[in-house]
């Protein structure tokens, strides 16, 4: 038995043993939250495969909310270049599948990522037969790489990032992880230190290319003054009270957020607008709202008001709205150790952007905004509340800062074209053979 096949079957062997522990939680937990559950072990059902029945198929996967952003991107270029191939888009988590289904839509078809235990990844591989399987942002999932592999198909990885922490601990796997690297056709990753970080993993250096982030290539939304107008009256919010947006924050960031919005009422108004990474935490953050006696409104109430600064975003796909409204943002999953979400959408609305010091997911978005003086790190409410303060003390300098974090967007757009051809490049050398 070769190297690769005893790596493989004590991978398989670990994740077969870990799965009669972790399945019935999995299931436990989802029925408990009221999250799908069969739809993982179904993935895709006959209807739909007779759909894609005789059909070149480009098989996506997208984790959760920031991955399919990147994925929608790249259907849209794979569209254009391979009109003939279906796409099929598969997520992990429930609020990937909500995001694929507003932005993607009828598209691809959607469906959830099967568990990569043997049994569940072959089944989907054999039953889908896909020509190429693209892994958003450096996922690593062995079994249902080496099941396309099997069946001829290609295997790319796109807008690639290996942050610090995963690199620490993927060193400790470098060899099963060269093993798996060699299966893999493309490595396109966002910055030269991830495609070093890859290449030390054991990637094949000639299939190691850096294109840059392709979520600057997102089609961010336009507001004109009157959609913005809109939003400020029906909740009859003044124009010259500053509004603060908290963007995609978790559990324990919107503690650091009141404390910090609490200050600042202090000393002059301030309406916030505060935007959980999951919606569905909204009764979470309820709970934390009514504790610290704050007064607020639910957008998903569909109300308007005449008394409360405090917004709850809790509905899918405004955050563009929002930002757009704002005068201050902060974006979340960086004041806990997350490892900070998309702060490009807050910049193309030409906002400064605040972010807190667990940045590690978004490092190259970061440095972009940081050497244009539009992108500022805070570690605490104490922070948050002094950085809010600086940027809208001189009118002037936050205009030059807003022009340039919109700037810093659309000149670094063009990796998702690049991608693409890419892409298709494997493609059509695989279809000559």
């Amino acid at each position: 038995m070769d190297r690769s096949k005893i790596a493989y079957l004590l991978y398989n062997c670990f994740l077969t043993c870990s799965s009669f522990i972790l399945l019935p939680c999995f299931i436990i937990r989802n029925l408990v939250l009221r999250r799908p559950v069969f739809p993982y072990f179904r993935n895709i059902s006959e209807s739909e495969l007779a759909r894609l029945h005789g059909k070149k198929i480009i098989w996506l996967q997208a984790v959760s909310v920031g991955e399919v952003v990147v994925a929608n991107i790249i259907i849209n270029e794979l569209q254009r270049k391979l009109p003939n191939y279906a796409i099929v888009l598969s997520t992990t988590t429930p609020s990937g599948r909500a995001m694929a289904e507003q932005l993607v839509g009828d598209k691809a078809l959607l469906t959830y990522f099967p568990f990569d235990i043997p049994y569940f990844s072959k089944r989907f591989v054999n039953r889908l037969q896909p020509e190429i399987l693209i892994l958003t942002e450096t996922e690593i999932w062995p079994n249902a790489i080496r099941y396309v592999k099997a069946i001829g198909g290609k295997v790319a990885i796109i807008n690639g990032i290996i942050s610090d922490r995963s690199f620490r601990r993927y060193q400790r796997f470098a060899a099963f992880l060269k093993i798996v690297f060699s299966q893999v056709d493309l490595f396109v990753m966002q910055a030269a230190e991830y495609a070093n970080r890859i290449g030390k993993l054991g990637a094949p250096l000639d299939r190691i290319k850096v294109l840059g982030n392709i979520k600057f290539d997102q089609p961010f939304p336009e507001f004109d003054t009157a959609q913005i107008d809109e939003f400020k009256q029906q909740y009859c919010w003044s124009e010259t009270v500053k509004v603060f947006v908290a963007a995609s924050t978790h559990r324990g960031e919107e503690e650091i957020v009141l404390e910090a919005y609490q200050q600042l009422i202090r000393e002059q108004p301030y309406y916030l607008i505060l935007a959980p990474r999951h919606p569905e935490r909204a009764q979470e953050v309820i709970n934390l709202l009514q504790q610290n006696q704050l007064n607020y409104i639910r957008r998903s109430s569909g109300e308007s008001s005449t008394s409360v600064s405090i917004l709850l975003l809790d509905t899918f796909g405004e955050l563009g709205l929002a930002y757009a409204v704002a005068d201050v943002v902060l974006v979340g999953g960086s004041l806990v150790n997350i490892g900070g979400h998309n702060i490009l959408e807050a910049a193309a609305q030409s906002k400064p952007v605040i972010y807190g010091p667990y940045m590690h997911k978004a490092k190259e978005s970061r440095r972009i905004l940081e050497a244009v003086d539009a992108g500022f790190m805070v570690k605490d409410a104490a922070e948050l509340v002094e950085c809010i303060k600086d940027l809208l003390a001189d009118p002037e300098l936050y205009q030059q800062r807003a022009r340039a974090a919109q700037n810093a967007v659309f000149v670094n757009k063009g990796s998702a074209a690049n991608t693409a051809e890419l892409i298709a490049g494997i493609l059509e050398v695989c279809s000559e053979k």
